[in-house]
């Protein structure tokens, strides 16, 4: 039976991944980056939360915004109440205002003293899709980048509903999370090809549940791989 990853090496291989985001960018600035994936289970929200937490070391401002308004799962990861987040946050959101004084946005602690901003979903919306296509949205995103270093936002699977189109659009580029476990490799190529179409920039792919090799020290375990570029996406 395979074992788990250990936590330094986890930590390892997102700060190698946060270390490509950075470098990336030397043209076109990645500051709100979207993760989505094809289907659940694929280790989308896992990818989210790790780098949120690796970027806030380095980082003074992080926020992480779970935006998976039907299957919130980041505030069961934190142990923090979603009774109120981003769908309570932009019914009352005013245009311009500091994205920090909304009392939805959690401050989680971590025991290096790192310091990670959080907005989980909140209350359940009938309308989801409409929600992140909004105005509203797109108004709290403009402000929130003038008061974040980085913002990370954990969307719901794009093969089951389109609420990650316009949140991709509206991010600066988005981080594609394939499990090689569960993904089928047609429907990620169609689902990346789908999005490509409606205008996201899909800068990276996130390989997930990836079985590595035996070692004497690790045994086997999963981690995570990692690539940029259009060949990556083929």
């Amino acid at each position: 039976m395979a074992k788990k990853i250990n936590q330094f090496n986890l930590d390892e291989i997102f700060r190698h991944l946060r270390t490509n985001i950075e470098f990336s960018q030397m043209d076109d600035a990645i500051k709100v980056i979207n993760v989505v994936s094809t289907n659940p289970n694929e280790g989308k929200s896992t990818v989210s939360t790790n780098l949120a937490r690796i970027f806030a070391d380095k980082y003074a401002r992080v926020l992480l915004i779970d935006a998976d308004l039907r299957n919130p799962s980041d505030h069961k990861m934190y142990k923090v109440s979603n009774a109120r987040g981003l769908s309570n946050l932009l019914s009352r959101y005013v245009p311009g205002s500091s994205v920090l004084g909304y009392e939805e946005i959690v401050q989680l602690q971590f025991s290096n003293d790192s310091l990670l901003y959080f907005l989980p979903t909140g209350s359940r919306v009938p309308n989801p899709t409409e929600v992140l296509s909004s105005h509203k949205f797109e108004e709290f995103l403009a402000s929130a980048r003038e008061e974040f270093d980085y913002i990370i936002i954990d969307c719901p699977p794009v093969n089951r509903v389109s609420d990650g189109i316009p949140v991709s659009n509206a991010a600066d580029g988005t981080l594609y999370v394939v499990s090689s476990k569960e993904t089928d490799k047609r429907a990620a190529k169609a689902a990346l090809d789908d999005m490509v179409r409606s205008g996201a920039n899909i800068f990276g792919i996130v390989l997930t549940k990836v079985e590595e090799l035996k070692s004497k020290k690790y045994g086997y375990g999963y981690g995570y791989g990692y690539g940029y570029g259009n060949e990556e996406k083929k």
